[in-house]
């Protein structure tokens, strides 16, 4: 009689879980977009004045900043790819994202100009900033056919190519001596972008990325790419979750089936499936409880939030709606919505603490599938 008792309890349970585990995700809908889109906007209208939000946060660290316009750039982009009503408002806010992102007081934090002047703009040569800018570029041009950006696309993106063709690293420099794998992968999708808008050849760039990558930069044990690698392209750093799931999304851009191959690789090596939800590891392997770093953010056992949210992006972009939805669970139970003044936005649960915009912009463009 006791295993019958709890024979139905059992059942329910299991049903439960099962129901819980399907592949139930599907992109906000348009209301709730709405809502953290007036957001969003209400931040890059403010600009980057010492008393706005991005003001205050590229005090903190520039490179939020830039991420907040460019993922928020990203994401705009997306939504206007899925419904032509969003096209015209996604124009006007990439123009201005733009625009903010060529200031100097944007610029200079990576460095000073270099010798190479870009449709009569001084950049600095920062892969991590022109490969953002550009592919900013890009997805303006993709929405405006005469966006007054062309010019500076072309241009930004021919030196691209040339330095490229020339680097024996194959890997530009972000800063000084410092070479990141997924700071490149934006630059060579955003190659990837112009050759679809404009048929040039610098796609060619991303396909022999790809075949370096895959000789010389995958770590033997897992088949995970490199985080970062020296001035000779040998590995300086391994296989870190922040990075793969930022590089995967953008490796997407110029091969789909790289990208496929490290999501596979990395859910099978630095995650743990737990049913109704699935966590990534930072580091491989390890499950140390620290405060991480300013790319991981805090490890619980080696699991870390911007792990965990890039790996969100890369399921939704793959189209892998199972674990998307397991993934999007743990943001929500980590989340709180914040309404003010028909915007939304969202805090940390538990705690009185907001996220920042370059949070919402982060999970703007991972909630919003790309085109194919």
């Amino acid at each position: 009689m006791k295993r019958r008792r709890w024979l139905l309890p059992i059942m329910l349970l299991a049903l439960l879980w099962v129901s819980f585990s399907r592949p139930t995700y599907a992109p906000p809908v348009a209301a709730i977009v709405r809502l953290r889109l007036n957001y969003l906007e209400r931040v890059i209208r403010e600009g980057s004045g010492p008393a706005t939000t991005l003001g205050q946060l590229g005090t903190q660290n520039p490179e939020w900043a830039l991420f907040t316009r460019s993922f928020t750039t990203y994401g705009l982009a997306n939504l206007a790819a899925q419904d032509s009503s969003f096209r015209r408002e996604a124009s006007e806010y990439i123009g201005l994202a733009i625009r903010q992102v060529l200031s100097s007081s944007s610029r200079l934090p990576f460095g000073e100009p270099g010798p190479q002047e870009y449709a009569g703009y001084s950049l600095p040569s920062s892969v991590l900033y022109l490969g953002h800018l550009n592919l900013m570029l890009g997805c303006h041009r993709q929405l405006a056919a005469n966006s007054p950006y062309r010019v500076l696309h072309d241009s930004l993106s021919a030196v691209l190519y040339r330095r490229y063709a020339h680097e024996p690293a194959g890997n530009l420099e972000s800063y000084p001596g410092l070479r990141w794998l997924p700071d490149n992968t934006v630059a060579l999708a955003s190659l990837a972008l112009h050759s679809r808008l404009t048929g040039s050849r610098y796609a060619a760039a991303g396909r022999r990325w790809v075949a370096a990558a895959r000789t010389r930069w995958l770590a033997p044990a897992t088949g995970l790419l490199a985080s970062q690698v020296d001035a000779r392209g040998q590995v300086r750093e391994g296989p870190r979750g922040s990075m793969l799931g930022w590089g995967i999304w953008f490796i997407a851009r110029f091969d789909s089936v790289l990208a496929r191959q490290q999501y596979q690789r990395y859910q099978a090596s630095g995650s743990t499936n737990l049913g109704v939800l699935r966590l990534y590891r930072e580091w491989p392997g390890r499950y140390a409880t620290t405060a991480g770093d300013v790319d991981s953010g805090p490890l619980l056992l080696g699991y870390g939030i911007s792990a965990t949210t890039t790996a969100f992006a890369d399921a939704v972009a793959l189209r892998d709606w199972r674990n998307a939805q397991r993934l999007r669970r743990v943001i929500s139970l980590g989340s709180r919505e914040i309404m003010a003044d028909s915007a939304l936005h969202y805090g940390v649960r538990f705690i009185d603490l907001d996220a920042s915009p370059l949070s919402e912009a982060l999970l703007l463009w991972a909630d919003v599938p790309a085109s194919k």
